[in-house]
């Protein structure tokens, strides 16, 4: 909705966020951990990653969070660096990075916030991402179980990119080398351990989170959202990383917790799939206020508080765009996508000569195995999922995201349909 063309453009000082919006109903409003808004990396005049991560974002880019225990884009899990407020000065965490910043979170809810003033505040642990490291506890348990189970989509031999962490004898299993299919297995193996150790610390903070909560009397009255922002591929489809439309990369928790006073139904679990841009309007609503303005997300508030059914919509748009870093040259494409409650449909920019037109049935093929674009059969539905997908990228003014598929100026390819053999 604001029409980004790609990855490393800073976020700009007049946009409105959540925290201004969530700060505007009276809420204290507190930010710990990764900020991706503000770098630059990767345009004219950018910072590199390791420069953005010792560099203070100013007062005028933290938008509407006043307590700001944040550092922007990436640090080392055991060489992590934050800024305090206005605190020119980096200061390290001790440990692991996500134990450390969870044990900032726990200082905020003990000893920082105003008890007299409701909060809102957001805690952004980089974990599990690249490159998989996480406490020695958490990953002897998880290597007590032995090696993952395949997947039946998982293809490591169809393998074509390593990242660069792969290369890294530093890595869980030392570095790879791309001609042995043995090493190949080892080395995915241990990332694939890493990452879910990292999740098992991500959920054992979770616990002493909420203990905290309880602890401060505020457990009635406080609500809990959980979500990533991306998946791992693992070697699905041939494939590591995340940035692809496949169900491992984008098929991403959201969890909310709370009261019944607050989230009626516990443990029911959504019908149709919810978007990371529902988020902004349904916590501006929980807090009581209309996020208003241009966005198109939509408002769950009600749903989540049993006053309203469950919304309908046509499908959830999905969008990777591209790449500014130089290093990152194997994200040079960009792909939309739509995702119902059971079906996908994807447009993917053809850098392998294979055709870009996707459509699962996620109901009868969760691992997306077989593409029904192609079969008679399906070519109603194929047809309709590109026409909602087409709805959505123009409510969104994508002028930019088919070109590269259909060869054609965009106005046009988003008119067209999937050609028939």
């Amino acid at each position: 909705s604001r029409n980004v063309p790609a990855l490393g453009y800073r976020l700009s000082p007049a946009e409105r966020t959540l925290g201004d919006a969530i700060k505007a109903q009276g809420y204290a409003t507190a930010y710990i951990g990764k900020w991706h808004l503000y770098s630059a990396y990767g345009v004219s005049g950018g910072l590199t990653l390791s420069q953005a991560s010792r560099t203070p974002v100013p007062a005028s880019h933290r938008r509407g969070f006043d307590y700001w225990r944040g550092f922007e884009l990436r640090n080392e899990f055991y060489d992590t660096f934050y800024f305090a407020d206005d605190d020119p000065e980096p200061r390290r965490l001790e440990g692991h990075q996500t134990d450390g910043l969870f044990a900032l979170a726990v200082d905020y809810l003990e000893n920082r916030r105003d008890a007299d003033r409701p909060f809102f505040l957001v805690l952004s642990v980089e974990a599990p991402h690249p490159p998989f490291m996480a406490s020695e506890e958490s990953l002897r348990r998880v290597c007590e179980r032995g090696p993952p189970v395949p997947r039946p989509n998982q293809d490591l031999g169809a393998i074509s990119f390593f990242p660069p962490e792969w290369h890294e004898e530093s890595g869980p299993a030392g570095r790879v080398d791309p001609a042995d299919p043995e090493s190949v297995r080892r080395v995915a193996d241990a990332n694939m351990q890493a990452y879910y150790a990292m999740i098992e610390m991500i959920d054992a903070n979770m616990g002493r989170l909420d203990e905290t909560i309880t602890q401060q009397g505020i457990a009635d009255k406080t609500l809990v959202v959980f979500l990533s922002d991306h998946g791992e591929l693992g070697g699905s489809h041939g494939l590591l990383g995340k940035a692809e439309p496949w169900e491992e990369s984008v098929g991403i928790p959201l969890i909310v917790s709370g009261p019944e006073t607050l989230v009626a139904g516990r443990g029911t679990t959504a019908s149709v799939p919810i978007n990371t841009e529902d988020l902004f309007p349904t916590l501006v609503g929980l807090a009581g206020g209309v996020a208003g303005g241009d966005l198109k997300g939509m408002n769950l508030s009600g749903f989540l508080r049993g006053k309203s059914p469950e919304p309908a919509r046509d499908g959830v748009l999905l969008e990777f765009v591209t790449e500014t870093r130089s290093n990152r040259a194997y994200y040079d494409e960009t792909w939309r996508a739509i995702r119902t409650a059971r079906y996908k449909y994807s447009v993917i920019g053809d850098r392998s000569g294979a055709r870009p037109w996707q459509l699962f049935d996620l109901l009868a093929d969760p691992y997306e195995m077989n593409n029904l674009v192609d079969l008679p059969e399906h070519i109603d539905v194929a047809r309709d999922m590109h026409r909602r997908l087409t709805t959505l990228l123009d409510e969104t003014d994508d002028d930019y995201a088919l070109a590269s598929a259909f060869g054609l100026p965009v106005r046009k390819a988003v008119s067209a349909d999937p050609p028939e053999n």
